[in-house]
């Protein structure tokens, strides 16, 4: 039973436009450090937008700060619109995550074309432009260290890149990347480079799917580990792979691919591939990988953890799998029916979280929370895992609780928010918080209290009617307005004050209560 909410809002709604957050995707937060002192002017929240860019026009990266406004709040009364750009080069959006310097004075993106995917690095200048009136920012060649800068690579003339959010290696000043067309690239010159240096693209690498023709094994982001060198990708025929991107030549391959979805077909007979000489069509739909996966570098061997919709198993194929950094000691732990000969409500499975008790002295006492399907629909339902045996994830779930939407509708990932400054009652301090991508009502953020493990019932929730991005969330202050959590809407509403008129907003709320 969701609470009801009180009268007053504390929220911040800014229009963006004709654009929003991709879903599933996440905006950026700058300020890193959660226990810092919140900063009016120098903390901000970046939305990247899957609209093309205009300049004197829509704006597709769009910077706000004065973040901690609103009643009670430290920053006054209303949110700043800080920066607003094109971001594009070729007519292209963003339809991925954004990454930014350590500093927060530049970011790096991927624009998407019609046939072409260009990697961007932006140093950020002066306020500048508004969300309908976009500014220009300087292209390199003609950049000083006090103005704004696009530098820009084009690593694919032939393909998109919908799925794969760049992964910024900082040791090394190294970039990831992928293009739907089953290839990964690594890049050179992100944010460390001399002024007007352009990045460099130091090797491409074709994901080795069997078959010559059919579905393209369409990358998700990329995660590198800089110890090993390892890089870990997953594609949307089900596969996961470990590319040695350790050199800045010619790659290899590591390990893999193992087959974690693909709707009961197998890596020698990819679904979809043609010329494998045993064709393979899965039964159902969303058998991909479609989110990066997790990595847990801290346990012995490293731990993987990849989702997907529908691994071919009856009854039963919503899966998160847990793999050593090899890809060896699978563990499968279904979470629910999954896509499994669905024809019309296919539900991609989203990544995960852990719990605060999972990086704590005792991570056996730790689960892992997922919103997989119920056991006999597509419904979106809460599922958590623990690890007894850590850093083995159990072969089983210990619970789930039904959201009780429509079915079809997916989750977004689930964000952990572990604040010890706020009490979400009863002097705990644990919740996850995701939305469900749905029409009307169907379209909620929530927040869960996982302080005791079991959700027992929702601690607040929101209808977003259509939806919202993935959410991130900023500090765990005791300041006015300073812990609260970001997203944008998928589709124009009129909630909280985002609207009259219906709009789509870059949204602020707080961490207790949503408001």
């Amino acid at each position: 039973m969701i609470r009801k909410k009180p009268p007053l809002r504390r929220d911040w709604s800014v229009s963006l436009g004709a654009g929003n957050v991709a879903p599933n995707n996440f905006p950026a937060k700058f300020s890193f450090d959660i226990n810092a002192n919140p900063d009016c002017l120098n903390d901000y929240a970046l939305f990247a937008l899957n609209v093309a860019g205009v300049t004197n026009g829509q704006a597709n990266i769009v910077g706000i700060n004065q973040l901690y406004s609103g009643p009670g709040g430290i920053c006054g009364a209303n949110p700043n619109v800080n920066w607003a750009y094109n971001g594009s080069t070729s007519g292209g959006s963003v339809l991925t995550s954004p990454v930014m310097s350590l500093d927060g004075k530049k970011i790096a993106y991927v624009e998407s074309a019609a046939a072409s995917a260009i990697f961007h690095v932006l140093t950020l200048g002066s306020s500048a432009g508004t969300v309908t009136k976009a500014a220009a920012p300087i292209v390199s060649g003609s950049c000083l260290a006090t103005t704004s800068c696009l530098k820009s690579v084009t690593f694919s003339s032939t393909s998109t890149a919908t799925l794969a959010s760049p992964w910024v290696d900082y040791e090394t000043d190294k970039a990831f990347v992928g293009s739907d067309d089953g290839k990964i690239y690594k890049i050179s010159c992100v944010f460390k480079c001399a002024l007007n240096s352009q990045p460099t693209v130091l090797w491409t690498f074709a994901l080795p799917v069997a078959g010559t023709g059919g579905a393209a094994a369409t990358p998700n982001g990329p995660v590198y580990d800089f110890p090993s060198g390892n890089l870990f990708v997953g594609d949307q025929l089900g596969e996961l792979w470990v590319i040695n991107a350790k050199s800045d030549a010619t790659p290899t391959l590591a390990a893999g691919p193992v087959m974690i979805g693909g709707g009961g077909c197998t890596v020698a007979h990819p679904p979809g591939r043609t010329g494998t000489g045993a064709n393979c069509n899965a039964s159902g739909g969303s058998y991909g990988i479609p989110d990066s996966i997790l990595f847990d570098s801290n346990s012995i061997s490293g731990r993987v953890y990849a989702f997907s919709g529908n691994d071919g198993t009856a009854g039963a194929s919503a899966v998160v799998a847990q793999l050593k950094s090899d890809l060896t000691g699978l563990v499968r732990v279904h979470v629910g029916r999954g896509s499994l000969g669905n024809t019309t409500t296919d539900v991609d499975i989203h990544s995960g979280d852990f719990d605060n008790k999972y990086f704590g002295a005792t991570p056996t006492n730790g689960h892992l929370y997922v919103c997989g399907t119920e056991a006999g629909t597509t419904r979106a339902s809460f599922y958590w895992i623990g690890f007894t045996a850590y850093p083995t994830m159990n072969s089983a779930t210990s619970g789930t609780a039904a959201r009780l939407t429509a079915s079809g509708d997916p989750c977004t990932p689930i964000t952990e928010i572990y604040n010890p400054n706020v009490d979400f009652g009863g002097g705990h301090h644990d919740i996850i918080i995701s939305g469900v991508v749905g029409a009307g009502a169907n379209g909620v953020i929530r927040t869960d209290d996982i302080s005791n493990v079991t959700i027992t019932g929702s601690l607040s929730g929101v209808t977003y009617p259509g939806g919202v991005s993935a959410i991130i969330f900023d500090d765990v202050s005791t300041s006015g307005q300073a812990s609260s959590v970001y997203f944008s809407t998928l589709a124009p509403v009129t909630v909280g004050t985002c609207g009259p008129p219906a709009m789509r907003c870059a949204v602020k709320l707080t961490q207790l209560g949503l408001n």
